[in-house]
């Protein structure tokens, strides 16, 4: 015994900070369950498939660059599929939440796919316009399946719909992105 305090043992660099985890979850969750609540709730006339996919990416797409969990999407679609289920919500496609969750995975895997590109805006909007045609192509396989054919088949065919549901992807994961570059940008001046 010297004197001198012990040397510590414990590296903080390998403890977590449960809270902070908690409170990433529980704000991608209610994310999924506000996007979802906003495409059953938000009534745009337009009439064109994949038309809500604007405010749904939007909202995924700033989980998904506000977080910094491997699978945030995925936790945010849980959210969304778990709020199907209230009957208020009015949504009865039983394929339905199995849908929004491949489109977590696929949007998830992606992001991770071109981590860092050369223009990462452009990559991010393509990459939310891909996760969101995951409906169509789904939707489209099912009907190969099952015969069950979707409203929007029926109406538009099969190219304009997943064209559509491009669109409207590539536009929201832009605004979404966007805005939290734009507010990242603004921080750092």
């Amino acid at each position: 015994m010297n004197g001198n305090a012990s040397q510590k043992t414990i590296s903080k660099a390998y403890q977590t900070n449960t809270l902070s985890f908690v409170l990433e979850i529980l704000f991608l969750f209610v994310l999924g369950i506000s996007a979802i609540v906003l495409r059953s709730y938000l009534r745009i006339p337009l009439g064109i498939p994949g038309r809500h996919g604007l405010e749904f990416m939007a909202l995924l797409m700033i989980g998904r660059r506000v977080s910094k969990l491997p699978f945030a999407s995925v936790i945010a679609m849980l959210g969304a599929t778990t709020f199907m289920f209230v009957p208020f919500i009015g949504i009865k496609d039983p394929f339905l939440p199995v849908i929004y969750l491949l489109m977590g995975v696929v949007l998830d895997l992606l992001y991770f796919a071109f981590r860092n590109p050369a223009n990462r805006l452009a990559i991010l909007s393509l990459i939310g316009g891909l996760a969101y045609m995951v409906i169509p192509i789904s939707r489209l396989g099912i009907y190969l399946f099952t015969g069950v054919l979707e409203r929007s088949f029926i109406k538009s065919g099969f190219i304009l719909p997943i064209l559509s549901h491009f669109a409207f992807g590539v536009a929201g994961a832009l605004l979404g992105a966007g805005l939290i570059y734009s507010i990242k940008r603004i921080r750092k001046n």
